[in-house]
């Protein structure tokens, strides 16, 4: 009801062209949905829908004039305070009465209305309360603002001012509630009083299909529930087997780690055997390399000499070709002069042959314009039918396929679940005795390292005493 506009109150009827309190062009605006009965014409309609309508008018005249009389309550405190606004719009025999009546509202002592003694005694003992401020006056009041239609637009305003606005005190909040509820009551009151028993009767009998449809669906739900139950119990059996077969198979995969084990523990044994002749076999070549590195020191000396003699026959040579090419770039600069004429001439020759291509060019494409659609049009129809014989052999072969792939999926996840494990356990050892061997890798190349390195240190020695004597 946010979205209401005011425009529903500015006519009291939805169905009349005119009311006391507003014109027919506010009443032709606001409610364009609903048509207008003429009642000056002849109508064919019987004097029972007659006088519905009638009675339908009356009834929203009393709604809209009730909506409007609360926007004007809720309002009034604004209303109060904009006195240059009121004194503008109303009489000054109106504006004294309604000084008078605000002046007893404030003042409720000197109100003929405090006809109670009881609350005479109460407000001179301080209680202001609302129950001690009502005055019979006030229906005076609201019945001179509502004569005046300049006031109408003011009191939307403030409406929709209240209405945006996000904060508001407790009474303000709970009128703009109870607006929002006579809007609703309005609108609800309408669309009662436009169905006809016909339809009412055609809506229970709807209902009632909707039902029975109900029952229908209730019982289909228990018989699918109970085909649920069962699938769930033949499910719980085909875990309960798996499981069996799953604890065998990690007895055997306990059996074949066991074995694993034994013959690693085997293997290693081997390996070490291996490394201590690798290590025998190792000092043996490096002494061979030892005498292969004298003879190498030899052989580079030699090499050295010969590499020498060679440098100074290229330089020779180098000086040699150089005065050569300055000879041969001196004639290509004289035959240069001579191919440059001759290169000027086929460019001359060039450029008109590129006119007339270019010419012919725009023949090609004047006839490219006519050619192309035609050849584009039968590449679409051959790319079109062969497209479909391929969407349909793929169709049938992606059939095939996936068939056959969820089948071996299915094959393999079983398979896949035993042999997780294996690895696994295949891999750790694989891992530890990778790591042995690089330890023991290690230490045979420190092994070595130090057995060169007092090789050398003896060698060494050996030529300084060599030398000495």
């Amino acid at each position: 009801m946010d979205n209401l506009s005011f425009a529903t109150l500015e006519s009291p009827s939805i169905y009349s062209s005119s009311t006391k309190t507003d014109s027919s062009t506010k009443s032709a605006a606001s409610e364009p949905k609903h048509k207008e009965i003429d009642l000056t014409k002849d109508n064919v309609a019987s004097p029972i829908d007659l006088e519905c309508n009638i009675q339908r008018e009356r009834i929203t005249k009393i709604l809209d004039e009730a909506i409007y009389k609360c926007m004007l309550v809720i309002c009034l405190p604004d209303l109060v305070i904009e006195y240059k606004t009121l004194s503008g719009v109303l009489s000054s025999t109106d504006m004294d009465d309604l000084l008078f009546i605000y002046d007893q509202y404030d003042n409720p002592l000197f109100s003929a209305s405090v006809l109670n003694m009881a609350a005479v005694e109460d407000l001179k003992a301080g209680d202001l309360s609302l129950k001690n401020r009502l005055n019979p006056e006030l229906a005076h009041l609201m019945y001179i603002m509502n004569n005046y239609q300049e006031l109408r637009p003011t009191v939307y305003e403030l409406i929709e001012q209240k209405r945006i606005s996000s904060s508001h005190s407790r009474s303000t909040a709970a009128a703009m509630n109870f607006l929002n509820e006579m809007y609703q009551f309005r609108e609800l009151m309408i669309k009662q009083m436009e169905t006809t028993a016909a339809d009412e009767l055609l809506s229970k009998i709807n209902t009632r299909k909707l039902e029975d449809s109900n029952e229908t669906l209730n019982k289909s739900i228990q018989e699918y529930s109970k085909l649920l139950v069962e699938e769930n119990e033949r499910f719980d059996q085909t875990m309960a087997i798996k499981a069996q077969i799953i604890t065998k198979l990690e007895h055997e995969l306990a059996m074949l780690s066991y074995d694993a084990s034994v013959k690693l523990k085997k293997k290693v044994l081997d390996s070490e055997r291996q490394m201590v002749l690798a290590t025998r076999a190792h000092l043996v070549k490096n002494e061979m390399l030892k005498e292969e590195e004298v003879e190498s020191k030899h052989n580079y000396e030699h090499l050295l000499h010969q590499h020498l003699l060679e440098e100074k026959r290229q330089r020779a040579r180098k000086l040699k070709v150089e005065t050569q090419l300055s000879s041969w770039l001196q004639k290509y600069d004289t035959e240069m002069t001579d191919k440059q004429l001759e290169l000027d001439d086929f460019t001359e020759k060039y450029e008109e042959q590129v006119e007339e291509c270019n010419k012919l060019q725009k023949k090609l494409d004047e006839q490219d314009i006519e050619y192309i659609p035609l050849m584009k049009e039968r590449e679409d129809e051959y790319h079109a039918e062969m497209k479909a014989k391929l969407d349909a052999f793929i169709m049938e072969h992606a059939a095939r396929v996936i068939q056959f792939a969820w089948r071996e999926v299915l094959a393999n996840r079983a398979e896949k679940k035993k042999l997780r494990k294996l690895e696994k356990k295949m891999i750790a050892a694989a891992e530890a005795a990778a790591a042995k061997q690089e330890a023991l890798r290690r230490a045979e190349e420190n092994a070595a390292k130090a057995a060169a390195k007092a090789a050398a240190k003896a060698a060494k020695a050996a030529k300084a005493s060599g030398a000495n004597n």
